[in-house]
């Protein structure tokens, strides 16, 4: 059995506008901005595609990976980049109804497409000038488009399922996907993907010479930092291993080095980490008891990033055992509370993230309290983990007990605890906990540009919970995310209570003629829902809107007044910008007067240097002394320097 098959696998769930945008709204093409890869300037285009929807908090399993030895190496990506037999359309002629679709970042629609056709996620998309059809302006795969347009993790998946070679492919420009998820900013869940489908990419140079990496550290993304860290150590886990032979890649665990103590490999594991894989806990029990050293034995498999090590204290928590079963272990290694696997997780990691009890989780916060304030890899407290996984409202208050600014501390993210228990549909408890504990949390957002009150009315959280929200930070139902969705487009889209729609168009009534980033109201988004469940839902925004007439001349004015509003600061941006290139013309005009006369002083001067040496060669031929010349051409000359 594989050594730890129960383990998170990488795939981390995102959700996704479901309907496509109103055709108008193609009209023009985003994708013309692609022809400014061209130019020299490496600025990322600000595409507004972040990934949609909340992670799920998995990890990587090692033994799913690709071997990195088996990869092709870089100096052959040259040779691969193109399929002789490879599919074609023109996208003014005939684009691929895929490549629409993630154009007009209709992420559920792109999936759906992927998996009903996958021949498209291996069909290049190409763009020529008007009247040229021999002259490129790009051409690219869907894999390439939803890297610019920072689709979300989910369907980044879903397209190397579909087309697993498309992470070796490289644009016209030479860029592997990669190098534009990293141009562009992506999330670091996305990077990470695409370096483990394709290890040597990480070395990889487009055209310019330029890295993935290279283009990372000039982003200007939330992320960048985290992001920069994960790919550096990946290189240095990876940079060997890249290079190893098939039959290093292939061979058996090294065996433990005589003076490392207490490891062993899985072929050698110890008596207690079996009963702990059968779950017999009674026996484990007993075990840790008579055989404490088993208990601090860590068991060691060869993995794709290096070794993967567990204690059995870490397998146990995995599996949710009885209370007793972790104090006894506990008791038996008291330091392995503080011990961290390969992945930077402590046991309370693992507790959190698999449900144990609460008794479990606070034994473990007796053994090491600072456990709860310790961020894995991911930048994640056990906090984190635990409203990822639907934790009891017990849970939380005890690891917000012993370390209470972990309300407070986003992940890599983004998100606070509060983000994530919403976005799972937390108990009102739990939700009360948080907002006690770090009451601003209600009023920040995550990278997606959302708060807490998004998620909840997208999954169709409680009143009492958006209503505490809503008193935790009034202004909630106001703020649009980063696809221009307020609260209310996700209770529309997604279904939810007719209470908490009242509460929010009693929050905020001129949100009922607010349109997202796709051009949708809140009503448009309940009708466009194929579910008859949402009749209610529409027939109160009918009503609502029938009510209250004059909220669409309120809307109209409001537009107008911003659109003056931002017609005014144009004009003054661009008054602006005329007075200082005016005052550079004025510069520039002096310099070159400056400049007008200096030659003109160098042009005299060699005129006169000319006709002293005339006078010069004409005394010495009238017979003058030698002496005298020179004396006469010195004082010449001296009074020229003058």
């Amino acid at each position: 059995m594989p050594f730890f098959s129960n383990k998170k696998n990488k795939s981390k769930s995102k959700e996704s506008p479901k309907k496509e945008p109103p055709a108008s709204s193609t009209e023009e093409c985003p994708t013309d901005h692609l022809a400014a890869m061209s130019s020299e300037s490496e600025a990322p285009r600000n595409s507004n595609g972040n990934s949609n929807g909340t992670s799920n908090g998995t990890r990587s399993h090692d033994n799913n990976n690709k071997n990195i030895a088996n990869c092709v190496p870089t100096s052959k990506l040259s040779n691969m980049n193109r399929y002789q037999d490879e599919l074609d359309v023109d996208y003014d002629v005939n684009p691929s109804l895929l490549y629409k679709h993630i154009e007009n970042k209709d992420w559920d629609a792109a999936a759906a497409r992927a998996v009903s056709h996958p021949q498209e996620a291996y069909t290049w998309v190409s763009r020529y000038e008007m009247g040229h059809q021999t002259k490129l302006r790009w051409k690219l795969l869907p894999i390439h488009a939803i890297c610019i347009f920072r689709a979300p993790l989910s369907l980044v998946e879903t397209l190397l399922a579909a087309f697993p070679d498309g992470c070796q492919m490289k644009d016209d420009q030479g860029m592997l996907p990669i190098h534009l998820a990293c141009r562009n900013g992506a999330s670091k869940g996305v990077i990470m993907l695409l370096l483990d489908h394709f290890p040597p990419s990480v070395f990889s140079k487009d055209r310019k010479g330029r890295t993935p990496i290279n283009f990372m550290e000039i982003s200007t993304s939330q992320n960048q930092e985290a992001v920069v860290l994960a790919m550096k150590q990946f290189i240095q886990e990876n940079k060997a291993a890249i290079n190893l032979s098939h039959q290093a890649a292939t061979q058996d665990i090294l065996q433990v080095p005589s003076n490392s103590v207490n490891e062993v490999d899985y072929e050698n594991r110890t008596v207690l980490f079996r009963l702990v894989l059968k779950k017999d806990w009674e026996n484990a029990v007993i075990r840790a008891k008579s055989v404490p050293e088993e208990a601090c034995t860590w068991i060691v498999t060869k993995g794709y990033k290096g070794n993967l090590r567990f204690l059995p204290l870490h397998k146990s928590c995995v599996l949710n055992p009885p209370d007793n079963v972790i104090d006894n272990l506990v008791a038996a290694y008291p330091e392995g509370a503080k011990s961290k696997d390969q992945d930077g997780w402590l046991p309370i990691h693992c507790a959190c993230f698999y449900g144990a009890s609460k008794g479990a989780i606070d034994n473990l916060l007796v053994a090491y309290p600072k456990g709860a304030q310790s961020k894995d890899e991911d930048g994640r407290l056990p906090i984190h983990y635990a409203c990822l996984k639907g934790a009891s409202t017990g849970v939380i208050e005890s690891l917000i007990g012993t370390y209470p600014k972990g309300a407070q501390s986003k992940d890599d993210e983004g998100r606070l605890p509060i983000h994530h228990a919403c976005s799972k549909g937390a108990p009102e408890g739990v939700v009360m906990a948080l907002l006690n504990s770090s009451p601003k949390g209600a009023q920040s957002k995550d990278d997606q540009g959302r708060l807490p009150i998004h998620h909840a009315c997208r999954k169709g959280s409680s009143e009492k919970i958006v209503k505490a929200l809503l008193k935790t930070y009034p202004k909630g139902p106001q703020v649009k995310d980063d696809q221009d969705k307020l609260p209310i487009h996700y209770l529309c889209q997604n279904g939810g209570s007719e209470e908490v729609l009242n509460v929010l168009l009693s929050a905020y009534p001129n949100s009922i003629n607010v349109k997202n980033g796709f051009g949708y109201t809140p009503l448009a988004e309940a009708k466009a829902v194929d579910n008859p469940a949402m009749e209610r839902i529409v027939s109160l925004l009918e009503k609502f809107k029938k009510k209250n007439p004059q909220l669409a001349h309120h809307e109209d004015d409001s537009s107008a007044a911003q659109a003056a509003k931002d017609s005014a600061q144009r004009a003054a941006v661009a008054e602006q910008r005329a007075n200082e290139a005016q005052k550079q013309q004025q510069i520039l005009m002096k310099k070159m007067e400056d400049m007008e006369r200096a030659m003109k002083k160098m042009q005299t001067q060699i005129l006169n240097m000319s006709k002293l040496g005339g006078e010069v060669k004409s005394g010495l031929n009238d017979g003058t002394t030698a002496r005298e010349v020179l004396e006469k051409f010195g004082h010449k000359l001296n009074n020229l320097r003058k």
